[in-house]
């Protein structure tokens, strides 16, 4: 199994996903913050940018389309969270955009660096929902679903201990293998607290509803009896 350790999804702005692998665990990020982040350090064009980010996220992550980076460029600028101008360049290279972020882009950036990092689905995540699923089968459903996270989840952790081996001269890659295998060892915790509730019905599904009281008490003054009514007058 190839693992991208980086495994990142866009929630920013309606964004499409960024390519690569998905993984066992999912780490969400918005993109256009690591783009304020960068101009914040000093003007820069889309082509510097992606070779920036991808040198910043390593060589597992993948390739970044440079089409998908204009266009959370131009919404930023629509936005007034940086501006453009155009660079002419020497000979035939064709002028650039340079772009700088703006008092309104640090301010966002300020304020997204100072909110927590909240799970994207709540406490109820897919494995959750799996082991919940499972235990309205049978108690050998439920342990199938833990046999299968587990192998993945061991699987995800031999490959990034070999990629912390790799990478262990490079900080930012270090720190992000380093969260990620920890990340990978709670959820090997969470199979085994899922995996110790197997023999128990996790949900009580409710009966059928009963009518509501206003349908069985009788039709109100002056409506409409029905044809049944009428019957039985």
């Amino acid at each position: 199994m190839v693992l991208n350790y980086h495994g990142y999804e866009v929630i920013n702005s309606g964004a499409e996903p960024f390519p690569g692998e998905h993984t066992g665990y999912c780490r969400v990020v918005a993109f256009q913050h690591v783009i304020l982040a960068l101009l914040e350090d000093g003007p820069s064009h889309g082509w510097q940018m992606k070779v920036q980010i991808e040198a910043a996220l390593g060589p597992e992550y993948g390739g970044l389309n440079r089409g998908y980076i204009y266009e959370v460029i131009h919404k930023m600028e629509r936005d007034g969270l940086i501006t453009s101008r155009v660079e002419p360049q020497v000979g035939m290279r064709p002028d650039r955009s340079v772009h700088e972020i703006t008092e309104a882009g640090r301010d966002q950036l300020t304020d997204w660096l100072g909110e927590p990092v909240r799970r994207s689905a709540g406490f109820r995540d897919e494995f959750v929902q799996k082991v919940l699923a499972a235990s309205l089968r049978s108690e050998a459903a439920v342990r199938q679903v833990c046999r299968v996270q587990r192998r993945a989840l061991l699987s995800e952790a031999k490959t990034l201990q070999t990629l912390r081996r790799e990478r262990d001269n490079d900080p930012g890659a270090a720190f992000t293998i380093e969260v990620a295998i920890l990340r990978t060892n709670a959820e090997l915790e969470c199979v085994e607290a899922a995996e110790a509730r197997a023999d128990q019905r996790l949900i009580d599904l409710p009966g059928p509803a009963e009518p509501a009281a206003e349908q069985t008490a009788g039709a109100p003054h002056g409506a409409n009896p029905g044809p049944a009514a009428a019957e039985r007058g």
